[in-house]
């Protein structure tokens, strides 16, 4: 009998469920409105449903091994949500128990960034690799750590907070208490921090085009209106991705000396300009890391896009249910 697992991705605008196998092949993508505003009950049951969907698509439940979810925030053990707090009643969720008692199926939770990284271990970039960390580059920096082939979640499933390690003593503020976290520079938001500060910082007679647009424009303002002006030359919006490089290397040299990977894998929204950021990355993790921890490890851009959320939660269940 070939095994099958539930993949569950829980984001703050929808919710996204899949049956996949153990090679990742999946069948039944659905998706749904996560029900956020509701409050942390109705999510729950929004989840409930989509798997109850998944399970009449799939026409039987002797094959699936368990369910697995991605969520802001964190799983303790018990399967108790903690630390999402961009999801409104969504802290102190039961995970576990619900989906048991209305299914009968064991149940795995971790958070998203994480279970991403799984994905990309398993079906990615990462494939067969032994040691790994995944960035995401999106509002924040998420990560996932992959050691000896296994996801690495920490004493309480609080690891790879990667995007508040700080890389700037007393910079930008960041809105977990610190200052001068890596997500305040090079995240989707940082970008535009910056770009926006560069840009007040610029006198009118010194004004780039990228500077104007920023002026006139400040709410469109995007990491990939960013990086149209970084092609083309602009001078200050060339800062805003120098600046934003370095941060990410010096953070990626942290990394690299204390866990010494294989593969570093960079994805998210503002990895679709792709090598322009991967090859500045590059030059300032080499300037940060020991250099023959740095020749040995490799950077790549994600691979599965908005599916690793899915595809993580169902490989999750695989690798705890599995062998059991």
């Amino acid at each position: 009998m070939v095994q099958s697992a539930i993949g569950i991705d829980l984001g703050g605008t929808n919710l996204k469920g899949i049956i996949i196998d153990r090679d990742g092949k999946g069948r039944h993508l659905t998706r749904m409105p996560t029900g956020a505003e509701k409050g942390g009950t109705h999510v729950m049951e929004n989840i409930l449903s989509l798997i109850d969907t998944l399970i009449e698509k799939e026409g039987t439940t002797d094959t699936i091994l368990g369910v697995g979810i991605g969520t802001p925030g964190f799983v303790s053990e018990k399967g108790i949500v903690d630390g999402a707090e961009n999801l409104p009643g969504w802290k102190g969720t039961h995970l576990y128990e619900p989906v048991k008692e209305k299914f009968g199926l064991n149940t795995i939770g971790a958070n998203d960034a994480t279970v991403a990284a799984l994905a990309e271990a398993r079906f990615g970039a990462g494939r067969g690799v032994r040691n790994m960390v995944l960035l995401t580059l999106g509002t924040g920096i998420g990560g996932g750590i992959i050691v000896d082939h296994k996801l690495f979640t920490g004493t309480f499933g609080m690891a790879a907070e990667l995007g508040h390690i700080i890389v700037e003593t007393g910079g930008i503020p960041c809105n977990c208490g610190l200052d001068g976290c890596v997500e305040r520079y090079s995240s989707a938001t940082g970008h535009v921090t910056l770009a926006k500060k560069y840009a007040e910082e610029t006198p009118a007679g010194s004004d780039t085009p990228f500077t104007l647009f920023a002026k006139n424009s400040p709410e469109k303002l995007s990491s990939k209106t960013i990086y149209d002006y970084v092609e083309q030359g602009d001078p200050v919006a060339l800062r805003v991705h120098e600046t934003a490089s370095e941060m990410l290397g010096r953070l990626i040299g942290i990394i690299c000396n204390t866990l010494s990977p294989d593969l570093i894998i960079l994805g998210g929204g503002v990895m679709k300009s792709g090598k322009i950021i991967t090859d500045a990355v590059a030059r300032y993790a080499s300037q940060n890391c020991w250099p023959m921890i740095w020749e040995k490890c490799r950077l790549e851009i994600a691979r599965l896009s908005e599916d690793a959320g899915v595809l993580g939660a169902g490989a999750m269940v695989f690798d705890t249910f599995g062998n059991k």
